[in-house]
């Protein structure tokens, strides 16, 4: 525990610095600075930080089109009855997802150009010694056994064409919001040993539910929050395109409807004030003198608002209002 300062220590260390016999700069040198510097971390306050909270609209849709592309392209190749169906879909740290998964199957490294960060293809050890038996030639059945180990090489390979045909059906699941090329970069069977990303890295992962022979696994697709990015960015882009769209309808719509609008409209000569009594002793014949000349234009009132001068005259038989002007804002 630190030593605390006693109150005379306190006044005589004010009295030091006071006086000019310590020296309390010395903590500005530029390694105090740079160690500062070093501890300030940058904050979001649009989007939170959390990986939990990370969204994409519409990415169930991708998923679902890649998994029923999938199921059909695997059912063809082996001959048999296979499915693959989504069964959650979950954002998370990837530290997080390391600890989920046992490792111990085939894991295909994908690359999504454009898209920059790439992809896991994650097949549980279930699965990939499943497919290795079906791949040479046996039956996989609901009993196979799974060796307490990783795949080896040649069974990774064994495994290489039917992760590289889950790339062209991921290519026409994006093709919905974006066209990706979808390309298998590396196969490798440890996922702690793969230099993926860091641990505190946003991930998306997908978990599809295999079905083949009785037989059930589970395929993983992780996608880092950056590599899909591009994409939240274009649906915002679409949304505001779509929202000014809308307004601009509205717009029309209103100015259209404000042209139909009836409005009260008067020519006002002159304003007078009076006071009651002489209104009462008001008697036929008496003038009333207004504080306008005889060919001082009217001031034409619209919804009691003052718009426009005019002069007073006759059209047609009926009297009428010659506009000969706009009055000033204000005015």
């Amino acid at each position: 525990m630190e030593k605390i300062l006693s109150k005379d220590e306190i006044a005589d260390l004010l009295s030091a610095v006071r006086h000019g016999e310590v020296d309390f700069e010395e903590e500005n040198s530029d390694d105090f600075v740079t160690a500062r510097r070093k501890s300030v971390q940058n904050f979001n306050l649009v989007r939170s930080n959390e990986p939990e909270n990370w969204r994409l609209r519409n990415y169930d849709l991708i998923l679902d089109s890649f998994a029923r592309n999938y199921s059909l392209a695997l059912s063809s190749r082996f001959q048999r009855s296979l499915q693959v169906k989504l069964e959650a879909m979950e954002s998370m740290r990837f530290d997080a997802l390391l600890q989920r998964l046992s490792g111990r199957g085939a894991i295909g490294v994908l690359d999504l150009s454009p898209l920059v960060g790439g992809a896991l293809l994650v097949f549980d050890e279930q699965l990939s010694f499943a497919l290795v038996e079906i791949v040479l030639g046996g039956d996989a059945g609901n009993k196979t056994a799974v060796p307490d180990r990783s795949m080896t090489a040649i069974e990774l390979n064994v495994l290489r064409d039917v992760i590289q045909s889950a790339c062209s059906e991921l290519n026409k699941g994006f093709d919905q919001l974006f066209k990706v090329d979808t390309s298998l970069l590396e196969l490798v069977s440890n996922l702690r040993l793969l230099n993926f990303a860091t641990s505190e890295v946003g991930v998306v992962t997908a978990r599809f539910r295999t079905t083949i022979d009785g037989l059930e696994g589970s395929i993983t697709l992780v996608i880092p929050h950056t590599a899909l990015e591009p994409l939240q960015k274009k649906q915002q882009a679409k949304a505001a395109a779509a929202t000014i769209q809308v307004n601009s309808k509205w717009q029309t719509f209103v100015c259209d409807e404000l042209e139909q609008m009836e409005v009260e409209v008067e020519g006002v000569l002159a304003k007078l004030s009076l006071r009651v009594r002489d209104i009462l002793n008001f008697q036929v014949g008496d003038v009333i003198e207004l504080n306008s000349k005889p060919d001082a234009p009217l001031r034409l009132m619209v919804e009691n608002q003052p718009k426009f001068l005019g002069m007073p005259g006759v059209h047609d038989g009926k009297k009428a209002i010659r506009i000969m002007g706009r009055i000033p804002h204000g005015g």
